[in-house]
């Protein structure tokens, strides 16, 4: 079961790894591309240069380029815990706008860990509990300088479903999304909220859909999309996999809008690289009856972050560390959905 994402750890390494001053001058919103602009497609990828976490402003701005070549979002998971600031978020901002990328922004208040169930709080707030009141206004007052960006699309939590096997944690965090949504809208009418929810843990034995149902059924402050990740690799073969594996998620949220934030499967020998390439030849056809609003890839290139067990989360990229294509870079290129 995939728990740690590559995706998790951009924020902080983005952050420690380029100045931010470097950066398209400080925030200014780089010329308009026209060879560049975003694709008109469900898909989207995390933001991945080449060559992280040694990469360079050049690395980012192709990046950038090759993610509106083959799609039409981009998304980028800020750890709370990590503190980034704005001006950078901003930054990254301006360079999705310059080639029409919508901006899919998602705020993750949970650690990083095996099991995912304990709050992650930054350094200069007081107290350890999404109960206690420094906490939670900490929490809503990020979430609100998040929103004052203007993402197309504002994350306040990711696989919170892994949270919910702390019984006393999971319904102060509930809570707190749902007094976080009202602040965020009180401001921003027009903010679209999401969650995300890890969908390989709840639909493969033994299934647990709790979670997605508490939020489903919020009278109030509830998202107004439900976003959902997913590492299948465990069925070894794309081909294994049952044709309605994504579109079972309409039994559970029949009119509801959704989409997939985080989607991956590792490909680092030649073998697996095949079967990486399968798996996203078969999305259009496995996504078909889930109708989501969004397919985001989980990484566009390749990283090297990871050792032991969690090495093949290195390997979900579509590209190598060094920017050269995989088998799944034509696949998803060519893909129209």
């Amino acid at each position: 079961m995939r728990v740690n994402r590559p995706a998790r750890y951009l924020a902080l390494l983005l952050v420690l790894g380029l100045a931010v001053g470097s950066c398209g001058g400080g925030g200014s919103t780089p010329p308009p591309d026209p060879t560049g602009r975003a694709k008109d497609t469900l898909l989207g990828s995390a933001v991945s240069p080449a060559h992280f976490p040694d990469f360079t402003d050049q690395d980012l701005e192709d990046y950038f380029t090759k993610a509106a070549a083959i799609g039409s979002h981009v998304v980028f998971i800020e750890e709370w815990v990590d503190e980034v600031p704005e001006s950078f978020v901003s930054i990254l901002m301006a360079k999705a706008a310059a080639r029409s990328l919508a901006f899919h922004l998602y705020l993750s208040p949970i650690e990083i860990s095996t099991d995912r169930n304990a709050p992650a709080i930054p350094p200069s707030v007081t107290g350890t509990s999404f109960g206690d009141a420094t906490v939670r206004e900490a929490f809503k007052a990020k979430a609100l300088a998040l929103a004052a960006l203007a993402p197309d699309l504002l994350g306040l939590g990711t696989e919170v479903n892994f949270l919910a096997a702390d019984a006393t944690e999971f319904p102060l965090y509930v809570s707190l999304f749902q007094e976080t949504v009202a602040a965020v809208h009180a401001q921003y009418p027009s903010q679209r909220c999401t969650v995300s929810f890890q969908w390989d843990r709840m639909i493969l034995p033994p299934q647990d859909f709790s979670a997605l149902i508490t939020f489903r059924d919020l009278a109030t402050g509830g998202p107004q999309v439900f976003a959902f990740t997913t590492y299948p690799d465990l069925f070894g073969q794309a081909s294994l996999m049952p044709a309605e594996y994504y579109s079972s998620v309409r039994l559970l949220l029949p009119t509801q809008e959704l989409g997939f934030s985080e989607v991956g499967w590792s490909g680092s020998d030649d073998a697996s690289r095949a079967t990486q390439a399968d798996f996203w030849t078969r999305i259009p056809a496995l996504m078909n009856g889930a109708s989501p609003g969004f397919v985001s890839m989980s990484l566009m290139h390749d990283v090297t972050l990871f050792t032991g067990a969690l090495a093949p989360l290195n390997h979900t990229g579509v590209r190598y560390v060094d920017g050269s294509p995989k088998p799944a870079w034509d696949v998803v290129n060519a893909l129209v959905f």
